[in-house]
Parts: structure tokens; C-alpha cells; sequence
């Protein structure tokens, strides 16, 4: 399977909302991709194991945790080793 970037927005939310939701998240199996944030969108990363519908339950449950609005948005991650491998088949026929 694939692995997914979820990044989420809780709305009007202050430091502790934050420290929830990656808390929450954590609980979801899903980690923070970069450096804790206290507003904003903040970013977290899937393990290999989940369909997309399955991270996208994962963060509606862990963000309504928080009791917040929220907005989310959930990518599915490239696989650069296949990418890179047809580049290179491109570039030599």
C-alpha cells in the first residue's frame, strides 16, 4: 500500500489544541512529518500499512477529538524509486 501526507487545521485552536491533536494523531498511527506546530496547518505522515479511506477516518477521529473545527487535506506520497526508475528509462531509449 501506499503511504499518505495529512495536512490538518484546527480552527480558533490555541497551543494545547495542538498538543492534543498530535497527541490524537499519535494514537492513529499517524506522525508529525516536521518540527511540532502550535497553529496553522501542521503535517503528519501515514505508515505503509493504510488505504487513504483509512487515513482520512484516522484524522476526522483524531482532529474531532480536540473539539475544534478543522479542515484537512490528505495526499498520497510518490514513490520516487519507480518515478526515477522511468526517467531513467526515458532518458536512455
Amino acid at each position: 500500500m501506499s503511504t499518505f501526507t495529512a495536512r490538518v487545521e484546527l480552527h480558533n485552536a490555541n497551543a494545547t489544541d495542538y498538543n492534543n491533536l498530535y497527541a490524537e494523531m499519535k494514537q492513529e498511527s499517524l506522525v508529525a512529518a516536521g518540527t511540532k506546530a502550535e497553529s496553522g496547518n501542521v503535517e503528519f505522515k501515514s505508515n505503509d500499512r493504510l488505504s487513504i479511506k483509512d487515513v482520512i477516518d484516522a484524522v476526522v477521529r483524531a482532529a474531532s477529538k480536540t473539539g475544534k473545527k478543522f479542515s484537512f487535506t490528505v495526499m498520497k506520497d510518490k514513490n520516487l524509486d519507480k518515478l526515477e526508475s522511468r526517467m531513467r528509462y526515458h532518458l536512455q531509449h
